[in-house]
């Protein structure tokens, strides 16, 4: 057998020059096992190191707490979107899902104030999203304001419930 193909067998592989190093390590064969991953022996899953940035919807809405239900029902379903931020200038009031509003039952009419769900609890682009996460069960949230490394409103994140 050849050098090339003992080399396949072995398992051992090592990235060329210029290749993309954003992709997790591969594991290395060993015996009819694949080795674990650094990143696996310390304990850490593939999944807990997604940041929010890579899943956020990005380009958030923004009312302010005067804005009608019936209004913010229209603009909710023209952009597509199950949740707004709700802002009284720069100061974060909360946040209005799809499912406050169904919750409610109130009149087309009403300011979103009495439905929102007030907080003002928010998480950064750079964030892990398990711990986005454990903090939306916590606060029992289905929307969180995203923030980036400035301070401004940069996306948001929606929980399923």
């Amino acid at each position: 057998m050849s050098n090339v193909g003992k080399q396949r067998l072995s398992g051992t592989i090592t990235p060329s020059k210029g290749s993309n190093t954003d992709h997790p390590p591969r594991r290395k064969r060993s015996g009819i096992y694949l080795e674990s991953t650094e990143a696996e022996q310390l304990g850490v899953l593939p999944h807990e190191c997604i940041r929010v940035k890579d899943v956020m919807s990005r380009s958030p809405t923004i009312v302010t707490p005067s804005t009608g239900i019936g209004e913010a029902v229209q603009l909710m379903k023209s952009l597509g979107v199950g949740a707004v931020i709700v802002c009284d200038g720069s100061t974060l009031v909360g946040t209005l899902s799809d499912r406050d509003i169904a919750l409610a039952g109130a009149s087309p009419s009403e300011p979103i104030y009495k439905v929102i769900t007030s907080n003002s609890v928010y998480c950064y682009e750079n964030d892990l999203l398990l711990d986005v996460h454990a903090m939306m069960c916590t606060h029992t949230l289905t929307a969180l304001p995203v923030r980036d490394s400035s301070g401004l409103f940069s996306g948001i994140m929606m929980r399923a419930v």
